[in-house]
Parts: C-alpha cells; sequence; structure tokens
C-alpha cells in the first residue's frame, strides 16, 4: 500500500472528470520543454528495474494514443519501450488544442485536455502589504497538486480501467515536472492585476543574443532546446554526474515528502529568485502593448541571473526524477 506520504486522494473515473473539467478554469502556460519532461521520465526510468520497465511499458501500450503518437518515430539509439516512457510524459502538453497556425487536432486527441499544469500560488511584490490580495486570490480546483494526488491514485488502483491507468501515469510522469518548474508554482498579484500575472508568460527581457523572451519561456527551455534523444541522454548523464545533486546532498529530497511540499519548494524559488528585485527586471506586456515601453527598452538578462536559474533548474529536474522514480516504484 503506498505511503500516506505522497498525499494520495481518492482516484475520479475518467469519465467524471471529463465533466468536471469544464467546470473549471485551467492555466494556459507549459512548464518544461520537451526536453525537461522527457529528462525527468529518463532518470526515473534509469533508477526503475526490469520489471518496474516492464510493467510501465506493458499499460502504456493500452493507452489510446499509443501508436499515433507515443511509439510514432522512434529515434535511433534507444529502445521503443524507453522512448514510449519518456514520451509519455509529453503527451499532455500534445493534447492541447492547436494554436493559429498549427494543424488540427480532433476531438479524440483534444478531449483529454482536462487538467491544469500549474497552481500558481499567489505573492506580492517586495515592499507591497496589501494583503487583501492575498486573501482575496482564488486558486481554482482542481488544480495541479490534485491532479497529481489523483493520478496516482488512479495509477495504483486495480480496479481502474487500463485506459484510465495509461492515461493517469502519463499525467504523474508530466505533472511532476511542471510542480518542479518555479514558474508553475507561484503567481504575482498587484492591485492592477489583482488575479495574477500569468505565471511569467507577460514578462519580458531581452536573452543574450538580443531576442525577447518571456519570463515562463526562459524557464522552459533551461534544460536544452534542441530535440531528440541525444539531447536528453546527454543530460541525463551529466545530471547523474554531478556530485552537487546526488541524493546526500539533496537536503529538500530528504525531508520533503509530500506533493505540497514539492510544490512549495517551487515556491520559493519563483520568489526568492526568479521574479527577485534584486535579481531581475522585466517589461509587463501591457506596458509594451500600450506604447508605454518601447522595445529597445526591454531589460537585458543578467549573466548572472542566467547561470543560477540553469543551477535550479537542474536541481529541480533531479529531484523531479528522483521522487517521480520513488513513486513508480511503489506503484508496482
Amino acid at each position: 500500500m503506498m505511503s500516506n506520504n505522497w498525499s494520495v486522494r481518492r482516484a475520479i473515473p475518467f469519465g467524471l472528470l471529463i465533466l468536471l473539467a469544464q467546470l473549471f478554469t485551467t492555466w494556459p502556460a507549459h512548464a518544461w520543454n520537451n526536453v525537461g519532461h522527457r529528462t525527468i521520465a529518463e532518470l526515473a526510468w534509469r533508477q526503475m528495474d526490469d520489471d518496474e520497465r516492464r510493467a510501465a511499458s506493458e499499460l502504456l501500450r493500452q493507452h489510446p494514443h499509443y501508436q499515433q503518437y507515443l511509439a510514432a518515430d522512434v529515434p535511433a539509439g534507444v529502445g521503443t519501450n524507453e522512448w514510449v516512457f519518456l514520451t509519455a510524459a509529453v503527451w499532455p502538453d500534445w493534447v492541447r488544442p492547436a494554436k493559429k497556425g498549427q494543424p488540427h487536432k480532433s476531438r479524440s486527441v483534444t478531449k483529454y485536455n482536462l487538467y491544469p499544469h500549474a497552481i500558481g500560488h499567489p505573492f506580492l511584490r517586495a515592499g507591497d502589504t496589501n494583503h487583501a490580495l492575498l486573501q482575496n486570490f482564488h486558486i481554482a480546483q482542481p488544480n495541479a497538486e490534485m491532479v497529481l494526488s489523483d493520478s496516482i491514485a488512479t495509477l495504483r488502483n486495480p480496479k481502474a480501467s487500463a485506459h484510465d491507468r495509461a492515461v493517469s501515469l502519463c499525467w504523474v510522469l508530466h505533472l511532476f515536472g511542471d510542480l518542479h518548474q518555479p514558474l508553475h508554482a507561484a503567481n504575482r498579484v498587484t492591485a492592477e492585476r489583482p488575479h495574477g500575472e500569468g505565471l511569467g508568460g507577460d514578462h519580458f527581457v531581452l536573452d543574450a543574443r538580443g531576442q525577447q523572451i518571456n519570463l515562463h519561456k526562459f524557464w522552459d527551455q533551461l534544460p536544452g532546446v534542441t530535440p531528440g534523444y541525444k539531447t536528453v541522454a546527454t543530460l541525463a548523464d551529466s545530471l547523474e554526474a554531478d556530485t552537487e545533486l546526488k541524493p546526500a546532498q539533496l537536503k529538500e529530497y530528504r525531508e520533503n515528502k509530500t506533493v505540497p511540499a514539492w510544490v512549495q519548494e517551487s515556491f520559493r524559488a519563483a520568489v526568492d529568485f526568479a521574479y527577485a528585485e534584486d535579481q531581475i527586471q522585466f517589461t509587463h506586456a501591457d506596458a509594451l502593448k500600450s506604447g508605454h515601453t518601447r522595445a529597445s527598452e526591454i531589460p537585458t538578462l543578467q549573466a548572472g541571473y542566467h547561470d543560477r536559474a540553469r543551477e535550479i533548474a537542474r536541481r529541480r529536474l533531479v529531484l523531479a526524477g528522483r521522487r517521480l522514480a520513488d513513486v513508480l516504484k511503489e506503484v508496482w
């Protein structure tokens, strides 16, 4: 039986969740890009034994999009089962409706786009004492914390259908990544924007090349932007070899054992560093749209910020991978 440390909730059947999802607002933001999500899954895969890998692979063969997406275009240098496992971690982003200019996605795909990928706990700007903004802030439910716990419960429920368990496995793989991405756990609120500022998606900086990038996308891309298994494997090798990222060096890995605690780690990383005004300056999208700030006036991201953000991202990836493996080992 799974430990209570995982804060697992009672599983909800997929059909009922379709109805529930229509009642709640979901977050539009993405988290780690494909490289990040696949790397977390790769770290977990490496910690699983043959029986655990076999159980995961057999379950994913029951997934409704196994042939269409999970097992499609397996690259050279990786086995089908491993690549399917890594791609399952990306699947929840794939089922989002097509954006303008993208190929149409059928209802058989987008009907699975049910859940939020973030929770966005509110926080104030440094020096802001308007605590009523926090008290009045509403986090819609179900939120990503709840969805992860529900998905773990469904995954380990022997009475759940193979379909529901396979879909839940994808959400478990994905949300471990999402909830370890700092900007998915924090939402800055102001008097002008009492409902939040969009998880960093509206905050713009100039990168090292002088190109505009929003803060959320900057963090998403920290694992790397070159697609393919080689990128994932190389990053996973680097993370495993990093002496600062061994379990003995990860105090939070030893001490924090619940989904809410992991989210609070991400929240603190966002508030204390990612948004910290002594670390970064950015321009809000509204200032650009109104003409109040010209594009040439967008602040440039400093090299020191990039380096520290990369260190934080590497630590969050390793923590997500280890915790994911721990959960899956208790499932099988």
